[in-house]
């Protein structure tokens, strides 16, 4: 499957399971984290189609930067986020200066979806286009809980859609989850794709962070993670010297 029928199943599936509410509960707790004044340049890395932008929007940030690779998923977040400019990029080369961002997100690791050296050059793009004390927060699934739980499988006749298939296969050795999604539609058009996600417990994340010029600060909520905790939701900071 090329990369735009790729993300077009991400879109198709995607905006359908994952509400507006949720977006707005997303931005709500990185906003709390990041402590970035409104006004202040910020940026979602990863931006796919908009629906944390648009929280943004909503929650006091007028103008926040979408960055994303794919065409098909930044012309819908012009749908979504009129007022938001858009870049199409790669996470690992920003065409940012330097110190040009307050705060940064990353939603559902958007950032951790290639290999080790991806992230840690995604990471180290970050790191340099952040002003001192300038915040990312990462949100991703909890690799503790899917450990706990490495196999799932949804299967559901969606309307408007079609025949949604997805399943998720968890190395617990590699903290990688391999997710297919399967979309038959009305019309009888067959999508098929296979994510590889990679997931960092929050030692291997602060190392990472650490090697990319970034101090691992804090999870929220504020406390060990468990296989209990929803999803990991961490800041990361730029240190001032």
């Amino acid at each position: 499957m090329s990369g735009e029928e790729s993300d077009r199943l991400f879109l198709e599936t995607t905006r359908r399971f994952a509400t507006p509410a949720l977006a707005r509960e997303d931005v709500r707790v990185a906003l709390q984290l990041a402590q970035v004044e409104q006004g202040k340049p910020v940026a979602d890395l990863g931006c796919g189609y908009g629906r944390h932008l648009r929280a943004l929007v909503e929650q006091g940030h007028a103008h926040p930067l979408g960055i994303d690779r794919s065409s098909l998923l930044l012309a819908e977040a012009r749908a979504q986020a009129p007022g938001a400019p858009l870049l199409r990029a790669d996470l690992r080369a920003l065409p940012l200066h330097e110190g040009t961002l307050s705060a940064a997100f990353c939603f559902y690791s958007s950032m951790f979806l290639g290999s080790d050296d991806d992230a840690r050059r995604a990471l180290r793009e970050c790191a340099r286009v952040l002003r001192p004390e300038g915040a990312l927060v990462l949100t991703s699934d909890n690799p503790l809980r899917l450990k706990a739980q490495p196999r799932s499988r949804f299967e559901e006749d969606v309307p408007g859609l079609g025949h949604v298939v997805e399943e998720s296969a968890f190395d617990p050795r590699a903290n990688v989850d391999r997710v297919t999604k399967r979309l038959l539609t009305a019309k009888g058009e067959r999508l098929s794709a296979t994510f590889v996600i990679r997931y960092y417990p929050p030692p291997d994340l602060a190392a990472l962070a650490r090697a990319a010029g970034l101090e691992f600060r804090r999870l929220e909520p504020d406390a060990p993670l468990t296989e209990a905790t929803p999803q990991l939701v961490a800041l990361l900071m730029k240190p001032l010297g």
